[in-house]
Parts: structure tokens; C-alpha cells; sequence
């Protein structure tokens, strides 16, 4: 499915009806449709947050997906946002419906061209229902693309499951925010993400998980790498309920500097209420390992390409995580070609 400047394209998108009991298709052609209704603008928080508001007064357009009862997609369904020309505000709103037992994987790929004066202000809102997977593999490769504001609302019912996976390697401003609600017992959420920055990038990655039952888990791992005048941010809340007893949540940000100008500010939290918990966060940031430089180039190796290798090594528990054999291995040759340019 294909999105210019925030507006769906038919034209240059795939038949939407390739899985059976599977609907994909322009949001703003389903808005009084009753599940929708039920939960769009439910999921996403607002508050006193002024750039989720002015989203909701005034969405560009959206996508939704709505998956029936243990319905699975044959093959990801593959989104491509395209941002070019001049100056403009885009909203684009995507609600995600998956009823029980589905099975749902999306690539939502993000790309700009001659768009540095546009402001992407993009909100998608996921609900999972019981024992329903939900898997998001996300790409932000915005070369000379526009500033990016994104939001992730998700609420998991009972054994239900979700991923994401949010790859972010060009860009201007970007920032990234996921909240999730852990809304029935046994239910999962797995937050992985990379970014490679350089230029004067600035790259946020906020992360939100509310365990609000029991009997809950979730698993959160960011790995970054900052040259020249790139910033990064990781803020990353774990909030544990008194009565989610037996919880299980880990997180953890690492991160390499590379140059004197680069920078990170990194906040793992946990707030924790219950008393039979499993909890754990923490934190790095360093360089490059000097002994492992130096092992290499006594080998013969380039100090070039003993700096990309132990780079790529240090990504590897990441893009690990991701099941798409395919994507995984797209993924790390885009990072691999990031990696070089450094």
C-alpha cells in the first residue's frame, strides 16, 4: 500500500484483497463503520498532548487493517509512506483491529525526498485482541526527508502478543513514541529498536508499557550508534500497577559514541507497585572497544573495516530478535551501508 504526502494511492498499491477475511484499505472510506467507531481516538492517549490533538481534529488520511478471527496474513503486508515537495503538515492515521487468534505482520516503511520544510504528524492505533499477534517492523530512511512525529497506541488483550521493530537511519528530527497497555493477563509486548545517526540527525525513542493485570510480560531492547553532531534520546517507562502481580519486564538502551559531537540522553525507568515482580533496566553508553580494534588490525584488517565490524556486532542482538528472515537480513545491509558512510 502506497501513501504520497500522507494521501493513499490505488494506483500505485496492490490488490487490497490478496488474504481472505483480511481488510486493508483507505481509513477515511470506514469511518462510520461500527468497529471503528468503537475504537478510533480510544487508544491513542491525547491529554495535554498538543500534536496527538491536532492529528485527531485534522487527519491527511490513514490506513486501516482489520483481521477477523484467527485469520493470518500469507505474506507482511508492506506500507510505504513517500514525503516530497514543499512545505506541508501531514496527519496520517492508521487504526490496526485484530480480533481473536489473528495474525497480523506489517512493514511500514518511511521514505523523503526535497520534503525538509514538511512536518510528519503520524498516530496509529492498535488493538489486540485475545491471543491475537500483531508484528511491526518500522523503517525510517528519510534522506533529506521531513521532521517525523510518530505515536504507537496498542492495548493487548488476555495472551495476546505484540512487536515492533523500529530501524531509524536518516532523518532530520524524528521522534518515536510507543505506549502500550497490557490490558489482559498473559499478554506480551516486545519493543526492539536501532538507529544509526549522523549529520545533525536528532533521533527520540519514548516507550511507555502499563502492565495494569497479572501475570504479564514484556521485553524492551535499544541499541544506538551516534557520529559528527547526531543526537540521540531514549526514554523508557515500565509502569507496574499494585495488582499486576507476577510481572516480568525488562529493558535495557546501549549505546556508541563516535566523535566528541555526538550525544545521547538516555532515562530507562521503572515504577513498580506490585510486590511479586521480576524487573530489571539499565543502561551504556561508551565507544567503540579499543582491544577489539586493535585485535583486528593486527590481523590485517582495516581500521575502516574493524570499526563497521564490531558496529555490526553490536546491532546483532537486535536485528536477532526480528523473525523475518528476509527483512532481517534487508535490514542489516542498510545498516552495514550506514555503517560505511561513518
Amino acid at each position: 500500500m502506497v501513501f504520497v504526502n500522507g494521501h493513499f494511492r490505488a494506483d500505485l498499491s496492490d490488490d487490497l484483497k490478496a488474504n481472505k477475511g483480511i481488510v486493508v484499505d483507505s481509513l477515511k472510506h470506514h469511518l462510520s463503520h461500527g468497529p471503528v467507531k468503537a475504537h478510533y481516538g480510544q487508544v491513542a492517549p491525547i491529554g495535554d498532548r498538543l500534536f496527538t490533538a491536532m492529528n485527531a481534529a485534522s487527519p491527511t488520511d490513514g490506513l486501516i487493517l482489520l483481521a477477523t478471527k484467527g485469520t493470518k496474513t500469507s505474506k507482511p503486508i508492506h506500507v510505504l509512506h513517500i514525503t516530497t515537495g514543499g512545505q506541508q503538515l501531514i496527519q496520517p492515521r492508521d487504526l490496526f483491529m485484530l480480533h481473536e487468534g489473528a495474525n497480523v505482520e506489517v512493514i511500514i516503511e518511511h521514505i523523503g525526498t526535497d520534503a525538509l520544510s514538511s512536518l510528519v504528524n503520524s498516530i496509529r492505533e492498535s488493538v489486540i485482541g485475545e491471543g491475537a499477534n500483531l508484528t511491526i517492523h518500522l523503517l525510517q530512511n528519510e534522506v533529506n526527508g521531513p521532521a517525523h512525529i510518530g505515536l504507537d497506541g496498542v492495548t493487548i488483550g488476555a495472551k495476546g502478543r505484540f512487536s515492533i521493530d523500529t530501524t531509524t537511519l536518516n532523518g532530520s528530527l524524528v521522534r518515536n513514541e510507543v505506549n502500550v497497555a497490557l490490558a489482559g493477563p498473559e499478554a506480551h509486548a516486545e519493543l526492539n529498536g536501532v538507529y544509526v545517526l549522523n549529520g545533525t540527525t536528532h533521533c527520540d525513542n519514548h516507550t511507555y508499557i502499563g502492565h495494569d493485570v497479572p501475570d504479564c510480560t514484556s521485553d524492551e531492547l535499544y541499541k544506538g550508534i551516534i557520529a559528527e553532531k547526531g543526537t540521540g534520546v531514549f526514554n523508557g517507562k515500565v509502569y507496574v500497577k499494585q495488582d499486576a502481580q507476577r510481572t516480568r519486564a525488562y529493558q535495557s538502551n546501549a549505546n556508541i559514541l563516535q566523535g566528541d559531537d555526538a550525544r545521547i540522553f538516555t532515562k530507562p525507568e521503572l515504577e513498580i507497585y506490585a510486590d511479586d515482580v521480576k524487573c530489571s533496566h539499565g543502561c551504556t553508553i561508551g565507544r567503540l572497544d579499543e582491544k577489539g580494534l586493535f585485535y583486528l588490525r593486527s590481523r590485517g584488517v582495516s581500521e575502516a573495516e574493524a570499526r563497521r565490524m564490531l558496529s555490526h556486532a553490536f546491532m546483532t542482538d537486535v536485528l536477532e530478535r526480528i523473525t523475518n528472515e528476509d527483512w532481517r537480513k534487508h535490514l542489516a545491509s542498510l545498516i552495514d551501508a550506514k555503517l560505511e558512510a561513518l
